[in-house]
């Protein structure tokens, strides 16, 4: 693996001042964050500074996760933001040809394409099995195992106005039985109207256009595995985070993983413009993206598994290459969350679940599949309270 120290081009800048609150002679940030038994309060440092971090080789590997040993391009503290580049792998593959006339060849002008992927394409080596470009990795101070990073989405930008949804044989919801053909792959190229944030789906038999919502995401959001073997392929997500893929956690989310190793030493990428849940093809609409993330570090935050948080729920994540183990792994999340969050006995919670908690989904085409329970927070204010 590439040292990451080489091509950094991070230029700090300081947050609106409408995101801190200033006292006499300028005071401590606190960030109140709610747990399920008590109350944290992080504090972050008295001026909290947003990082650029561009898409550059000497940022990016390809195919794998960062492992332990991986220098990192940046270090932050508690309540800092990343303005993160990321690129979509998706146009960029060998299966797909040349990027220029792939994407030239479905309408796309040659002035829209990102610069970004043909740069990866040509100057970064494909280390490892996974499809994934991704960026980092970003060291936080003080961030030791048995801590919580929470990654809280503050916005998405889009970098072009182009995705590309993919369906390869072997892989997806229906292996050797989709493209059906018999061709290896399938894919489409899916103008996009920024502004509008809306997809457009050309059927390939002349039926009319076909507009997609578009709701953007990041697929992989991850710290480093302690294990470097669970490092070896970008695909699988883990305890660690990683290729999660649940389209719930974009614009005012938070996911909250268990620190693995000194430094946490987060990384993201696998960039969507729209997902639906299952994933059932094999991608989403693939599309490069910039997040800003502020990442926020609870320390002694005891946490089993990966959790997300929106505005209006919690979601419990259930994570393993057999979705019925899954989806057991979801349930007792959930069953955890409503427990420790609310004081409902986990006997109550179950039956609770059955009548108002939507068990979901995420993706089953990642080797490792994904369900998510959506925990709507309006239904226990009363508990709260």
């Amino acid at each position: 693996m590439k040292s990451l120290r080489r091509s950094t081009r991070l230029y700090p800048r300081r947050v609106s001042a409408t995101l801190l609150w200033s006292g006499i002679g300028g005071a401590l940030v606190l960030l109140l964050c709610v747990s399920f038994s008590s109350v944290w309060f992080a504090a972050a440092q008295e001026s909290p500074t947003t990082y650029d971090v561009e898409s550059v080789p000497g940022n990016v590997i390809w195919g794998e996760l960062f492992k332990p040993d991986s220098a990192p391009i940046l270090t932050v503290k508690s309540g800092d933001r990343i303005r993160m580049e990321t690129i979509s792998h998706e146009g960029i593959l060998d299966d797909q040809g040349d990027t220029t006339e792939f994407l030239t060849s479905n309408g796309i002008a040659q002035a829209d394409i990102l610069p970004d992927q043909l740069t990866v394409r040509a100057e970064v080596t494909k280390s490892g099995p996974g499809p994934h470009v991704i960026t980092g990795p970003i060291f936080v101070e003080d961030a030791e195992p048995g801590d919580v990073l929470e990654i809280k989405t503050i916005d998405i930008d889009y970098r072009v106005p182009y995705g590309v949804i993919s369906n390869r044989h072997g892989r997806g919801s229906l292996p050797g039985e989709y493209p059906d053909d018999g061709s290896p792959i399938y894919t489409k190229v899916i103008p996009i109207r920024m502004e509008e944030e809306i997809g457009v789906f050309r059927p390939s038999n002349g039926l009319p256009d076909l507009e997609i919502p578009l709701k953007p995401f990041m697929g992989v959001m991850g710290v480093v595995p302690a294990d470097p073997e669970e490092a070896v392929n970008s695909v699988p997500p883990g305890l660690y985070g990683g290729n999660i893929d649940i389209k719930y956690l974009g614009r005012g989310s938070s996911l909250y993983l268990p620190v693995q190793v000194p430094g946490a030493l987060f990384y993201s990428g696998d960039p969507h413009c729209a997902q639906g849940n299952g994933e059932v093809a094999l991608t989403a609409i693939e599309c490069s993206l910039t997040p800003t993330f502020e990442l926020v570090l609870h320390k002694g935050m005891e946490l089993p598994a990966p959790m997300g948080e929106t505005e209006d729920s919690w979601i419990a994540v259930g994570l393993d290459v057999d979705l019925n183990e899954a989806m057991k792994k979801s349930v007792r999340e959930y069953l955890r969350i409503m427990n420790e969050k609310y004081g409902l006995t986990k006997p109550d919670a179950l039956l609770y679940g059955s009548a108002d908690i939507d068990f979901e989904v995420s993706q089953v085409v990642d080797i490792v599949k994904g369900i998510h329970g959506v925990i709507p927070k309006d239904r226990f204010r009363a508990l709260e309270e």
